[in-house]
């Protein structure tokens, strides 16, 4: 027999809340053990391949999900890594722009004998015929759409008592140019096409049996007597099919947490399928005193209940599902038509993040996405963007669990952004999808809101209006917006989101500057936006970069940018150079980028955050990750390796914050959480590149739960360095520090130059001046290991910085290694870094890793500083010092 992958195999009945044996419904998720081999290579014909005893010597064992590409990835069929330099263009091969078959054999348990059986496939890139034991059961006009959930009743051909072989002919999509092909998963300017295009299996395959009524596609929506949440009033809704030929009656059962009880009883006709609603008014049980709901996890605690519904057709339960949700209302509304607030449990949130983007085979990890959204967290993000690239259940799930907002809708840019060019059958497709994604992201406590399009309403207005009624029939319990823009939509109005740049290098003052409303600065709320570039560490950078091209003109660097208009870092380049100095060597230049990149991301989440609720309702930095080893529109690279663009988000975005106003040269704090501050202490003090104290200011204040505001400003300073340093610290009543956070400023004002702004970036027609920042003096450093504390799955070790010199020891960068001499410990958590240092000024960071990351070796902590003195530094015998790299 095949291994088989059982979800909810029923070994065991059970008495359920309603006193009457159940069971858990049967599902079957092809996997593992399938054979996937190109049309070209086999040519037999469909009805041999899709039976029993075919030779399939030769094929390539995959699992699925998989794409073409990566199921020979990994088959190790290549002997050189796609990601290193330009060998990406090396995968391509006439034979993937032809079909491929992918086939599997299962079988049945005997308890399902005799029943209704459903082959279900989530995500076929971009269409296949499907065989059966012999038995075409559906063509490529029925089967295509990634997006796409087909449910095929295979019931009259499947072989109840042996084995049954499931082959799918799959034709990767087309794309001929960005306004016609398939709808299929999309790229713009982010990378390079797979030469795949992704085709293959993307999501699961799953077999489902019913005894004649199913019941899929559970919704409970939940509304409050805002802004009291005592009590929630729920809703439930599922999708009633009947599998067979006759009418049926049926009733569907529902339980709430094993403790609230509810059904009633639903005719269905031969082969119909109908929504069954459960309403507070009908049902007074589904009115739930003093529930536990769900909230973004920087509000509370994301509680997830369960749901139950069975359907039962005379004495016998036909199918059993059940899943978690969220009791929460999300909701929105617009402030002068340019800024859409939006709205959890009553309460406005600041909605600061990222946006996502899968590997660009589409290959998932459980594993990885776990690590990526505490990633997410731990920068002290609230919203993950994902634009038209969906993911499994499992990223969905993580969301749920750890309290992250989601962002999602069609993509933009190519085939899914034209709808004025699609015939039937595309339009068929486009609605078939929205219905299905609909149906399986209804009910997901973490989604927050559903864009009909990305870079523009859709073009065709009779799209948009299809798409709305289908959003309301399937009852989407969210907010919907038109646009990831800020274009009026004709159908449905003001999208109150913008995207109106930058995506490349723009300096900190940018965001608070932007007055005229028209660019990206700190005001509506921004959907995509960026100060471009974020370059890897060296670490990484050798990963994808040959060593005889490692400078940022070379063929292999510019491959690894993004296209059209982002394939290069000339903007960032330029002004690295005109700020911090000409870069003699690839490292010195890696770690100045380090600086350039911490101070640009930060200033523009700290914009956003002052002005909040103000003019600011929201930003989403594009992007999150890579798809692949990228140079451009990260927070953290593909290796999950953190670097300065993602500690100066972590800086920005923490709850209780104290910073500097670029514009205004005054000191601010924003409030994060749900609670107001008194007696606070804040202390300035600004520093010269000698270690010199050149002001200093002590300042109580308070600040109002969720809010924002600038408590004073500096005052002019005399004997300034050309660049010089200002430490800010803010303490609680209690006098415990919640907040230190440094910037490097300079004498010469940064100069924009608006009238010549371009849709992704502005240019500058004068530069900060940071190059005595490579003459401050030499200081010491003394590391200590103080604890380590192990878990059953991490570790946390506590690491002590003094900085025992008489200067400010500048952008302290900590790591981790896998031993002495090993490489960095990823992925790993950090409490701060690229941290700065008054002299004699110690600070305490914490450093968290998985123990089998760490591959249960005790860690080498290393770090640097721009003028890092090795030669007085000292630390214990697990630590060491590099040099102050950007000094040339």
């Amino acid at each position: 027999m095949k291994k088989l992958i059982l979800t909810l195999i029923l070994p065991l009945c059970f008495y359920g809340a309603f006193g009457q044996a159940r069971q858990e419904n049967f599902q079957l998720i092809l996997k593992d053990d399938w054979k996937m081999q190109s049309a070209v290579t086999d040519a037999g014909p469909a009805d041999k391949i899709s039976k029993e005893n075919y030779d399939t010597h030769g094929w390539y064992k995959v699992s699925v999900p998989t794409t073409l590409i990566a199921g020979l990835l990994a088959n190790k069929v290549y002997d050189f890594d796609p990601f290193m330099g330009k060998n990406l263009v090396k995968l391509k091969d006439a034979k993937l722009d032809k079909p491929w078959w992918f086939r599997r054999e299962f079988t049945l348990p005997a308890s399902e004998n005799g029943k209704n059986v459903i082959l279900r496939l989530h995500g076929i890139n971009y269409k296949a015929n499907v065989w059966l034991n012999g038995v075409k059961i559906a063509d490529s006009t029925k089967v295509k759409g990634p997006f796409r959930i087909i449910q095929l009743d295979v019931t009259g051909h499947i072989n109840y008592t042996g084995n049954n072989v499931l082959a799918l002919e799959i034709v990767r999509p087309f794309t001929p140019n960005k306004s016609r092909g398939d709808l299929a998963i999309d790229y713009a300017d982010w990378i390079p096409y797979p030469p795949d295009y992704n085709g293959g299996i993307v999501n699961n395959v799953e077999i489902k049996t019913y005894d004649k009524v199913g019941v899929q596609y559970p919704l409970v929506t939940t509304r409050f007597d805002l802004p009291s949440l005592s009590i929630a009033h729920l809703t439930v809704n599922a999708q009633v099919t009947n599998y067979t030929n006759t009418a049926q009656d049926a009733i569907i059962k529902g339980h709430i947490n094993n403790d609230v009880a509810f059904e009633q009883k639903v005719h269905l006709l031969p082969k119909e399928s109908k929504n069954v609603t459960f309403s507070p008014l009908d049902f007074k049980q589904l009115n739930i005193q003093n529930p536990r709901v769900w909230w973004p996890w920087q509000y509370g605690k994301p509680e997830l209940n369960r749901i139950e519904l069975s359907a039962v057709t005379g004495d016998k339960v036909s199918n059993t599902l059940s899943e978690n949700f969220g009791i929460r209302q999300m909701d929105s509304k617009l402030l002068n038509n340019e800024s859409r607030e939006f709205i959890v449990n009553g309460k406005p949130i600041m909605l600061r993040g990222a946006a996502w983007s899968p590997d660009i085979f589409q290959r998932r990890s459980a594993e990885r996405q776990e690590q990526e959204v505490k990633l997410v967290r731990d920068m002290n993000m609230n919203i993950i963007r994902s634009e038209g690239k969906m993911e499994d259940d499992n990223f969905y799930d993580l969301c749920d669990k750890y309290g992250m907002l989601v962002m999602t809708g069609w993509m933009c840019c190519g085939v899914w952004q034209h709808p004025e060019h699609w015939d039937a059958a595309e339009r068929k497709v486009a609605m078939a999808s929205d219905s299905s994604v609909m149906y399986w992201l209804r009910n997901k406590a973490s989604l927050l809101v559903w864009l009909n399009g990305s870079d523009m309403p859709p073009t065709d207005t009779s799209v948009e209006s299809d798409y709305l009624k289908i959003e309301k029939a399937l009852k989407w319990p969210n907010p919907v917006i038109a646009t990831a823009n800020e274009t009026k939509s004709k159908v449905s109005g003001y999208s109150g989101v913008k995207m109106a740049g930058p995506y490349e290098w723009v300096p900190p003052i940018y965001w608070e500057t932007d007055s005229t409303h028209k660019f990206g600065g700190a005001w509506s709320f921004a959907t995509e936006i960026s100060p471009g570039p974020s370059i890897p560490p060296y670490e990484s950078l050798v990963k994808f970069i040959p060593g005889d091209s490692l400078f940022t003109t070379s063929p292999a660097w510019l491959y690894h940018c993004g296209t059209g208009s982002f394939g290069t870092t000339k903007v960032f380049d330029k002004a690295l150079t005109e700020r911090y100095g000409p870069s003699a060597t690839i490292k010195n230049y890696v770690a100045k980028a380090q600086a350039q990149n911490y101070e640009a991301h930060r200033a523009m989440m700290e914009a956003y955050g002052l002005k909040k609720y103000n003019t600011a309702t929201g930003v989403v930095q594009w992007m999150l990750s890579n798809p692949w080893p990228g140079i451009i529109w990260h927070t953290y690279d593909y290796y999950l390796y953190p670097a300065g663009t993602y500690f100066g988000m972590k800086k920005s975005m923490e709850p209780l914050h104290i910073m500097y106003s670029y514009k205004s040269n005054a000191v601010g704090i924003i409030n994060s959480y749900l609670k107001n501050f008194t007696g606070l202490q804040i202390k300035a003090t600004v520093y010269n590149i000698d270690g010199t104290v050149k002001y200093t200011k002590l300042a109580q204040t308070a600040i109002n739960a969720d809010a924002s505001k600038i408590v004073f400003a500096l005052p002019p300073i005399t004997g300034l360095s050309p660049a010089y340093f200002l430490r800010l610290q803010l303490n609680d009543h209690s006098g415990k520090v919640q907040s230190i956070n440094w910037y490097w400023l300079s004498q010469k004002a940064e100069t924009l130059n608006w009238k010549k702004s371009s849709w992704f970036t502005t240019p500058e027609s004068a530069y900060a001046d940071y190059l005595a920042l490579q003459q401050i003096p030499k200081t010491a450093l003394k590391l200590s290991h103080q604890q380590e504390t192990t878990g059953n799955d991490s570790t946390t070790h506590t690491v002590s910085i003094t900085n025992t010199g008489k200067s400010v020891a500048f952008f302290v960068h900590l790591r981790a290694l896998k031993g002495k001499n090993g490489d960095d410990i990823l992925p790993v958590i950090f409490s701060d870094n690229y941290i700065s240092l008054a002299p004699g000024e110690t600070r305490v960071l914490t450093c968290t890793y998985g123990n089998k990351n760490g591959m249960d070796t005790a860690p080498y902590f290393v770090t640097s500083a721009w003028n890092l003195d090795t030669a007085k530094s000292n630390g214990d015998e697990q630590a060491a010092f590099e040099e102050g790299l950007p000094v040339n």
